[in-house]
């Protein structure tokens, strides 16, 4: 690929996230590299992507004590100069060999020279982008750092841009949900918002944006599903959606908040949004239906069901009776109900679901 073709396609990403992958392949192929690692340093939870061939690589690395921990990062990360550096710009021959990250993480994995730059994000975050090239092919000359010099001007500009362009989508989600009457906010993995709209705000103080921009449920055990929500949307396992009931009081009712993780081109790396908030509140005036039931607590039909019957008024024994089940089928799906709504009693879940009941047809 020529040099005017590349450039094209590094502004090409900067719009469209999903090419920075191909942008990060040839910025290996130029330094005859394994692959390229493009990732935020900060102190959130890893934010990456890089080449298809380094990938497991990376993902290792990340969940290593090493990340954001280490030599380079010391040494290389903090410097400002715009351009390439190699890790002889930052040690010695013999000093990066003899380092612990060399010698027991990259070496075992086929790695061990690297040329890189950062870039400052509005965000807040400074982005990296690591070249990973394999120990047995030597040192990045110099002569190769130079000529990606050429091309950092444009990583800069178009990283800048899918920055920007990455807070206004997160901001037009949140709004967008305003629109329909939806309180929202867009969290990073340590609850920091990024974007909130007015119905958020008014929902103080059962919801607070308190010190460095955390969000906070005033709810103990909300706040703690809430937390394990986020470092979750941000792992590497399977991203899955949660519902975090909130009691309600004598003056407030109950409300459920909605932690939706971002996944493949919203997650996106220049922004930092791990997830979008939103909330339902639950009054006497609007309960839910039994099919909103099932989805904001993903419950099976008949856990809905038993739900229903329960806030309805109805014993154990007589929801066995219409359901034509028995006593411990009940309990079974009631149990089930309980863990997946966070409550511990059927009070609690009756005040949870609020009044009137909800019917079945």
């Amino acid at each position: 690929m020529g040099t005017d073709e590349l450039i094209d396609q590094i502004y090409e990403a900067g719009i469209v996230p999903e090419k920075w992958r191909s942008v990060l392949d040839q910025l290996a192929r130029i330094g005859d590299a394994e692959g390229t690692l493009l990732f935020a340093a900060g102190a959130n939870d890893p934010r990456w992507l890089s080449s298809d061939a380094i990938q497991e690589r990376m993902q290792r690395w990340t969940e290593s004590k090493w990340y954001l921990n280490n030599p380079r990062g010391e040494r290389l990360v903090p410097l400002t100069e715009p351009r390439f550096l190699t890790d002889l710009d930052g040690f010695g021959e013999q000093e990066w060999v003899q380092t612990e990250f060399f010698k027991e993480f990259l070496q075992p994995l086929g790695l061990g020279w690297c040329v890189g730059t950062t870039v400052r994000s509005p965000t807040g975050d400074v982005l990296v982008f690591s070249i990973e090239k394999a120990f047995a092919k030597g040192p990045v000359p110099r002569a190769v750092a130079e000529r990606l010099d050429l091309f950092r001007p444009h990583l800069a500009r178009a990283a800048l841009l899918s920055a920007r362009l990455g807070l206004e989508r997160v901001r037009s989600a949140v709004a967008a949900l305003e629109l329909i009457g939806l309180p929202a906010a867009a969290l990073s993995s340590d609850s920091r918002v990024l974007a909130t709209n007015g119905h958020l705000l008014n929902m103080s103080p059962r919801i607070e944006i308190g010190f460095r921009d955390r969000l906070t449920i005033t709810s103990e055990s909300a706040q703690k599903l809430l937390l394990e929500g986020l470092s979750a949307a941000a792992g590497p396992a399977p991203r899955l959606g949660r519902s975090i009931p909130v009691p309600g009081s004598n003056e407030q009712p109950p409300f459920v908040a909605h932690l939706l993780p971002l996944r493949g081109g919203a997650l996106d790396v220049f922004a930092g949004a791990v997830s979008i908030l939103y909330v339902t509140q639950l009054t006497p005036k609007s309960s839910p239906a039994p099919e909103l039931l099932q989805a904001l607590f993903d419950l099976t039909p008949a856990e809905a069901r038993v739900a229903s019957l329960l806030v309805a008024g109805r014993t154990i024994d007589a929801i066995a009776g219409t359901a034509g089940s028995s006593e411990n089928t009940v309990r079974t799906h009631l149990k089930s109900v309980f863990m997946k709504t966070g409550v511990q009693r059927q009070a609690e879940l009756v005040s949870l679901l609020g009044i009137p009941p909800i019917l079945f047809p």
